[in-house]
């Protein structure tokens, strides 16, 4: 019987600003792995850039912030800029970036 989050397997289909995306399980790094379980793995936009028909970049709402950050707390990654137009689930696009 097959582990409910075995890696590899899809998560869930993210369809955001007229792009689909497969969410699978996995982990980010390796040293992970010893922790347990596999967790839902989001694109990494800043090491694949990505963008839409009208040339904005996608970014996912916890990636590192970048340059044209304006929110109130960086922290809370591309989720707390303005800049950050949400799609669905946790991907969006920036707004600022064309």
């Amino acid at each position: 019987m097959l582990n409910r989050n075995e890696e590899g397997k899809v998560y869930k289909i993210v369809c955001s600003h007229g792009r689909v995306f497969d969410i699978r399980y996995g982990y980010y790094e390796e040293y992970e792995r010893a922790r347990g379980e596999p967790i839902p793995i989001y694109p990494n936009f800043n090491k694949n850039p990505e963008y839409t028909d009208e040339g904005y970049p996608f970014v996912t709402a916890m990636q590192d912030v970048c340059s044209h950050f304006e929110g109130e707390d960086s922290g809370l990654g591309c989720y707390g800029c303005r800049h950050f137009d949400h799609g669905d689930d946790l991907i969006g696009i920036c707004k600022k970036i064309v």
